[in-house]
């Protein structure tokens, strides 16, 4: 069958100069505003040029929709026994060529609001009819124009007008059932006995955009989708925390985890690190963040701080893409995960302004705290035998002391720099739509203060986006996003110090004043000796800041254009601008500078980065229906992605400062150490892509997707890496064979395999870099020293990547189940290899690495009540990752990198080890007749010294099982839940053993066990080493202080009120929802661990108060 459709594309074409003029306007000044006028949608007047020969009615109705906008409702068996129709068809219009295919026939058509409705003519005068009207709106009581009304069973039936009513006679039936449908809402039937008037509500049909898969780069349906991704719900997230989205999503979605950062506690200015899957990526000193996936945010990339800074309320749903088949098509920074972040839609067509209010309250948490009080430190100094002078020269010092101590003199010091802590967020969002304008604009405002006195967090950020529909077919979709952020650190300091401090010394001197520094002999008042300490508090008082600002824009532009029903092109464009600093100030009066110079008293410390990014993207879409019941498809996507950052950093140093008031850079003396340093980075990367899917008769699925990833970093010879991923899918539940199995709803089993790829270095290490010093000035000129050793060789890490899942809903719906295994294996990871001195650098990158990681994470959710206005729903969810290092470099065996997050001892690698083992000497415990630690060789052989080359992997901080229990229980507008957490089967480092009970400074303050739990004479039965230590030595790792760690906490409970609608109709309110909840309740662990050592940790509640207007 041929078609002329000349005069179609013209008048399609006739838009693409306005279309181009919009996207300049909107990219380079960022404007709001759009053509005056409204674009014309479908005239039914529009004349068609068609030709049939021997069609079917059914080949006609589809040209029809392909070469408009029209959809057409219709019987499929009844209109088969229209006549073949041949005609061709000049200058007609859609009525001209209906009225001819449906003459002489027992059909007719009505035609409202771009529905057309074949059905059979009205029957002879005489046949009985029942009269029904009415009207159909939304839950909001908006008209919905187009919603179609069919008798059940026939094709007849009317569509609803622009106000939402309609009218329709139906002819007397034994069974008269209406069916009320409308695009993205769930179906209505109704029963008809009489003439009568029907007001419809339609609710949204969440269960449909539940079953869409949105990956990013394109969309599928959920169930003929191989890859493995779990989308998390922004109301999810706010059951959990409403102040916290990073740690709301580890509570939700399987195989995410947040590494403990036991040093910083609940510092609101500390951001955390997450991992998906564990570690694809060897984790040296310069490449710490090599396993962090990448994020997305409405299209845009941001990084791990902008998502722990962004409003939880702002938030639609969260989509984590954990295999190659989910991730392959972000190239580069996909080997890690991707976390796709959408912000809430426009749900309404009227205008609606919702406030969210969460004042927060918190206080420090220091339960695991266990210092000596003041009698038990100085009697454990004096067992350690530091007054032991053979003149009796340091008497006076301890009695000095002692007299403290009998005085009364007892110095919380851990107390000292807290406070109780109120923090609040504010977010405001207006919505609506009309006139083919889809809008949205909100504001936040967030004030984070922490247990720690003088620390601060501040959030501001607006942001607006809307969506133009031009035509019925091209539709852009604008957003602009700005944020920034404010911190300051708490002047009082590390809270470590405090814990260090001794409780026999007083804060105040007899005057009133704060004490600058502790004399280890406060009668000689040495203030070289290394044993002072000095006053935080007196610290605190001065000028010393330490600060910084973030601020970043966002420009995002997106296009549709609906060519025909099954073939759309896509494309978007976004520039991100970032920039920071920080200021660290310390005052020449703090105690730290007591025994320094004058110029070198005092310090300033700036840094300043900031960038710019570009990317886009463009793809040509095709899916194509094989069959009439539409579950035979065929999908295509193509397409072509680039991106550009430039980024510059600048950072140094100063120092001596004559007062304490001279706070400004410009009054230093000098820099200190080093001259200013900082550089320029650029990076370019392109991408072009394809995938398909076929799914044959909704039973089997297959996905493939490929990509020619190229990035500048590397070298002309390696700059393309191709990619790809393949997958197969099987829903059991739609064989014939499991029709009688009534307990199974859905099951479905799938397999993918796929590679990603990954640059782990900075731009330059594909070429060589220098630099130039004054050092090095001769009478040739300047000389050069190399920074790196470049090496053009550079090639990919690529992650082969294999998963294996399984999804099954029992029950009714009432329990669903997902699971999965996975098994990663990396190559080309980039290490170091040793190079001679003569060369200039130590060592050059080169990819000979390879590790494994595998595991498994399951998720299930059960119905436990459903019932009439009662629901109770809980969730498990645990995971388990394995990893191992198949193949090293000799420098990287010999390299200990220091743990970032406080923890001990350094990381080791070791082939067929873990980049997660805790090395360490074997020991036998302390010996009873000596005091002395027995250690045990890689031979076997007992031995009192302690060597580093004899350390093994003793344990594993991968636990066997972690995860969340999450419970929510609803009953007539209330709402309760709870958050728990668990692991258990790993091991963990115990610092506080090493560091405050035995290998301990006896001139700080330390754990109590540090003078009950030690060996004091021959045929005690101690774990630890005697007083003073037979060797003292904070490098000595042990296995005596490798521990299980097992752990029960409960993190959140909240109990949340929804007020009836009625209720607040008077006070102009739309929807009011109220809330309490808590943090952080109950820890249980199997270790004694000082937490929060440089910040405490803490426990809060908050209040939530959310307006809908």
């Amino acid at each position: 069958m041929r078609k002329n459709v000349s005069m179609k594309f013209a008048n399609k074409y006739r838009w693409i100069p306005r279309v181009c003029l919009l996207f300049c306007c909107l990219i380079l000044h960022s404007l709001s505003g759009f053509c005056d006028s409204p674009s014309p949608k479908f005239d039914e007047k529009t004349p068609l040029n068609l030709k049939f020969e021997n069609a079917t009615m059914l080949q006609v109705l589809n040209t029809l929709k392909k070469e408009t906008s029209l959809d057409f409702v219709y019987n499929h068996e009844e209109i088969k026994g229209i006549p073949l129709i041949t005609r061709e068809f000049k200058n007609a219009t859609v009525r001209e060529i209906l009225d001819y295919c449906l003459k002489n026939t027992p059909y007719t058509y009505t035609l409202v609001n771009d529905v057309v409705i074949i059905k059979k003519r009205q029957e002879v005068k005489g046949v009985d009819k029942v009269t029904v009207t009415g009207d159909v709106k939304d839950a909001d009581g908006n008209p919905l124009p187009g919603a179609t009304v069919l008798l059940k069973g026939t094709s007849f039936g009317v569509a609803t007008d622009s106000e939402g009513k309609f009218k329709l006679e139906i002819p007397v039936q034994k069974e008269m059932v209406l069916i009320f449908n409308f695009i993205g809402m769930e179906s209505q039937t109704f029963a008809i006995t009489k003439s009568e008037e029907l007001h419809v509500v339609l609710k949204e049909d969440t269960r449909e955009l539940e079953d869409v898969v949105v990956t990013g780069y394109y969309t599928q349906a959920k169930n003929a989708y191989t890859g493995e991704l779990t989308t998390v719900k922004g109301e999810d997230l706010l059951k959990v925390s409403p102040t916290n989205v990073i740690q709301a999503l580890a509570s939700l979605v399987p195989g995410l985890r947040i590494v403990e950062n036991n040093e910083q506690g609940s510092n609101p200015n500390a951001i955390p690190e997450i991992l998906i899957r564990g570690a694809n990526s060897i984790m040296t000193e310069n490449q710490a963040d090599v396993n962090t996936p990448l994020i997305m945010l409405d299209g845009v990339e941001i990084s791990i701080e902008e998502l722990y800074d962004l409003d939880i309320y702002d938030i639609g749903q969260v989509t984590v893409l954990k295999d190659a088949s989910a991730a392959v098509l972000y190239g580069d920074k996909a080997a890690s995960g991707v976390i796709l972040v959408e912000r809430t839609k426009v749900k309404e067509a009227k205008p609606r302004l919702t406030y969210n209010f969460t004042p927060n309250f918190s206080y420090p948490d220091l339960t695991s705290l266990r210092l000596c009080n003041a009698e038990q430190k100085l009697e454990l100094e004096r067992l350690a035998g530091l007054y032991d002078e053979v003149n009796g020269s340091l008497d006076p010092a301890y009695y000095y002391k002692l007299d403290n101590i009998r005085r009364g003199v007892y110095t919380d010091w851990p107390s000292k720099p807290l406070r109780w802590a109120f923090s609040h967020n504010h977010s405001v969002t207006l919505t609506g739509r009309g006139n083919g304008i889809e809008y949205r604009a909100s504001g936040t405002f967030r004030d984070s203060y922490g247990v720690m006195k003088g620390d601060n967090r501040r959030n501001y950020g607006a942001n607006f986006s809307f969506a133009y529909h031009l035509t019925n077919k091209l539709t852009f979709n604008y957003r602009f996003a700005f944020t920034m952020t404010d911190s300051k650190a708490s002047p009082y300091g590390d809270f470590s110090t405090y814990t260090k401090l001794n409780p026999y010394n007083p804060v105040r001197d007899e005057y009133g004043e704060y004490i600058k520094l502790y004399y280890f002999d406060p009668l000689l008042q040495n203030a070289n000796d290394s044993r002072n300490q000095g006053n935080p508090l007196y610290d605190a008082t001065l000028s010393s800041f330490n600060k910084g600002r973030n601020k970043s824009f966002s420009n995002y532009l997106s296009m549709r254009w609906d060519i025909q029903k099954s073939f759309f092109i896509t494309g978007d464009i976004n520039v991100s601008m970032n920039d920071s600093y920080s200021k660290v100030y310390v005052s020449p009066d703090d105690s730290s500078f007591e025994d320094k110079f004058l110029n070198q008293k005092g310090s300033y410390s700036f840094t300043h980065n900031e960038s710019t990014n570009w990317a886009g993207k463009i793809a040509l879409n095709y899916r194509l229906p094989l069959n009439e019941a539409g579950n035979t498809v065929l999908t295509l996507n193509v397409g072509s992605d680039f991106k550009m950052g430039n980024s510059s950093t600048i950072s140094t140093k100063a120092e001596g400062f004559l007062k304490d008031g001279m706070t400004d850079i410009k009054f230093a003396s000098q820099y200190a150490s080093t001259r200013p340093s900082g550089g320029d980075k650029k990076t370019r990367e392109v991408g072009f892509y394809g995938t398909g899917s076929f799914e044959l008769l909704g039973r089997y699925f297959l996905n493939g997707s490929y990509k020619s990833a190229g990035s500048s970093r590397f070298g002309s010879e390696h700059r393309f890496a191709p990619v790809w991923s393949a997958g197969i899918g099987w829903n059991v539940d739609k064989e014939s064979f499991m029709e009688n199995v009534s307990w199974l709803n859905m099951l479905r089993l799938r397999f993918s395999v796929g590679s990603t790829a990954n640059v782990t270095f900075s731009p330059y290490q594909a070429m060589t870099t220098y630099n130039y010093t004054t050092d090095l000035i001769h009478y040739a000129g300047i000389g050069a020293v190399p920074i790196t050793m470049g090496n053009p060789d550079l090639n990919w890490q690529i992650t082969m990547k294999y998963n294996w899942g399984l999804s099954a809903t029992l029950f009714n719906e009432r329990v669903n189940i997902d699971a999965s295994y996975y098994k990663n294996k990396t190559k080309d990871a980039l290490m170091p290899i040793s190079l001679p001195w003569s060369v200039g650098v130590s060592s050059v990158q080169v990819n000979m690495g390879k590790l494994e990681n595998s595991g498994y994470e399951f998720a299930i959710s059960a119905h436990v009540i459903k019932q009439k206005g009662l629901f109770w729903m809980v969730t498990v969810n645990g995971s388990h990752v394995m990893d191992k290092l198949t193949n090293i470099s000799t420098a990287l065996k010999s390299i200990e990198v220091a743990q970032s997050l406080g923890a001990r001892p350094s990381l080791m690698f070791q082939e067929g080890g873990s980049q997660f083992g805790i090395y360490a000497m074997r020991t036998a415990g302390i010996d009873p007749a000596s005091g002395k630690e027995l250690f045990i060789n890689k031979n076997g052989e007992y031995a009192f010294n302690y060597d580093k080359n004899e350390r093994v992997e003793v344990g594993n901080t991968n636990p066997i099982l972690e995860g969340s229990i999450f419970s929510t229980i609803s009953y007539k507008g209330f709402s309760l839940n709870i958050t728990t957490g668990y692991k258990f089967g790993g091991d963990a480092y115990n610092n506080t053993l090493a560091d405050k009970v035995e290998n301990i400074n006896p001139w700080e303050n330390v754990d109590r066990r540090a003078f009950t739990d030690r060996w004091k004479e021959p045929g005690d039965l101690k774990r630890f080493l005697g007083i003073p230590e037979s060797q003292s030595d904070n490098k000595r790792y042990s296995e005596r202080f490798v521990e299980r760690d097992n752990l029960f906490e409960i993190r959140n409970i909240s109990i949340a009120y929804e007020f009836k609608p009625e209720w607040l109709k008077k006070l102009g309110v739309k929807r009011l929802n109220v809330g309490f909840g808590m943090s952080d309740i109950a820890r249980f662990s199997s270790m004694k661990l000082e937490r929060g050592t440089s910040y405490p940790f803490e426990r809060s509640f908050n209040i939530t108060f959310r307006p809908t207007f």
